[in-house]
Parts: C-alpha cells; sequence; structure tokens
C-alpha cells in the first residue's frame, strides 16, 4: 500500500500570511506617522522656547544698555527708545526718574518725593522692558515679554 504523499500535490493556501504581512505594514506606518507627527511639534515647541529664552537675555540687556547710557549721560535725559534686534525681536524700553534731589542737572523725577539733599540724596530709575515677537514665520504664537527693573543710579547722577 503506498502512502499519501502531500509533497508533490500542490497545497491550499488561505492567505493568512498575506493578511498577517498587511496588518504588520499597516501598523508600522500608523506608528511612524504618530513618530513624526510628534517630532514636528517637539520641533516648534524647542523653537519657541528658544525664542523665549532670547527674548528675556534682550530685555535683560536693553536694562542694563539703559542704566549704561545713564550712567554716560549724567543729566537723566534718556528718553524711551524702541530697537529692533534680528528683523523680528522688537524691543521698547520706557524709563523713569526716581530722584530725591534735582540740583543736579537732571530734571524733577517721575514720581513725586519729598527733597532730600547732600549726602542723603538718592536717584534710582525704573525701566519697563516689552520685547515683542510677532512673526509667524518664527514662532506658533507671539512672544510677548514684559520686564520691570529698578536701578540705583546714585553713582551716575551725585
Amino acid at each position: 500500500m503506498q502512502r499519501k504523499n502531500d509533497l508533490l500535490m500542490p497545497m491550499k493556501h488561505s492567505g493568512m500570511a498575506m493578511m498577517m504581512a498587511i496588518a504588520v505594514l499597516v501598523v508600522l506606518a500608523t506608528i511612524m506617522a504618530f513618530t513624526i507627527q510628534i517630532s514636528a511639534k517637539t520641533g516648534k515647541r524647542v523653537v519657541d522656547v528658544y525664542v523665549e529664552n532670547q527674548a528675556n537675555l534682550f530685555a535683560k540687556n536693553a536694562a542694563e544698555y539703559a542704566v549704561y547710557k545713564i550712567s554716560k549721560d549724567k543729566n537723566c535725559s534718556l528718553s524711551p527708545f524702541d530697537v529692533t534686534l534680528q528683523t523680528y525681536y522688537d524691543v521698547h524700553v520706557d524709563v523713569a526718574y526716581i530722584l530725591s534731589d534735582t540740583t543736579t542737572g537732571c530734571p524733577t523725577s517721575d514720581i513725586a518725593l519729598t527733597p532730600v539733599g547732600g549726602a542723603d540724596a538718592y536717584g534710582y530709575v525704573r525701566i519697563d522692558v516689552t520685547v515683542v515677537v510677532d512673526d509667524d514665520t518664527v514662532v506658533s504664537e507671539p512672544i510677548r515679554i514684559v520686564r520691570r527693573y529698578v536701578e540705583d543710579i546714585t553713582p551716575y547722577v551725585y
């Protein structure tokens, strides 16, 4: 008696291997799409954080620059000024003087004080710095940084 041998007979395939291969490809494509989407969002976030940190540094530097200009001027005549940095950082600096004695050549202070003369005289400056980045090609949302600094300018004006 002969045994039945399936080796030479054509095999019947049900197509399960093809369905599994397609399912694996669909899962891999979905994972790759999510990865690309997350990478794009992370890239935008990194740029926004970088630009915001730069804006904070520009605000601090603008305040230091204003104090430097006051130290060179000695007449307290620095008025508000605007600067545009790298074509998309708009910096506005507003200056208000707080002086105890106006005999130094400085104008009257912006804040009403009781005059104090001699060695007790003091001078301060309030510096309001606003940095705005409103360029759609750089950031996804507008960034606005507002900082207020109060600096002692007594050695510069008395």
